[in-house]
């Protein structure tokens, strides 16, 4: 005869689980916005994560002319990305006129737009000064900063 439970699978303990160094430390942006949520809303979703990629797809003035002709045929959610894109690389390359400008278009293209106020956030000029200070200094710490290669 066979003890009982031979055939019963045995019960693993569960092991703790591990905490990563990523969920106890914050994040360089984090730091760098220094407790300021609505920058770091703000920023998360418009920072450039692979620059090379982006840049390489076209310049601020080519997204914005794609924009327009997106705008022209009363297709906004393209018009808005495409906006959002220029914003990005302006934001990127430290023009924070342009920044605001390209976002400010991005949210009134598209107004239904879920996260239409990152868009507006930048429509302040001390959030968008803000804003491109934090990123310089992001880009900068994670040599993704717009001369770094030409200095390498």
């Amino acid at each position: 005869m066979t003890p009982l439970g031979i055939f019963r699978r045995k019960e693993k303990a569960e092991k703790p689980k591990e905490i990563s160094k990523e969920q106890t430390q914050e994040s360089l942006l984090e730091k760098l916005c220094k407790g300021d949520n609505e920058l770091l809303d703000a920023l998360s979703r418009t920072l450039l994560l692979d620059v090379a990629i982006t840049k390489n797809q076209a310049d601020i003035d080519a997204r914005v002319e794609s924009a327009q002709g997106y705008e022209k045929n009363k297709d906004n959610t393209r018009a808005r990305v495409e906006y959002h894109t220029a914003g990005e690389l302006a934001l990127y390359e430290g023009k924070t006129a342009l920044a605001q400008k390209y976002f400010k278009k991005a949210a009134d293209v598209d107004p239904t737009y879920v996260h239409r106020n990152v868009f507006e956030f930048f429509a302040k000029k001390e959030n968008a000064e803000k804003a491109v200070a934090v990123a310089r200094e992001y880009y900068a710490q994670t040599a993704k900063a717009p001369h770094a290669k030409a200095a390498a």
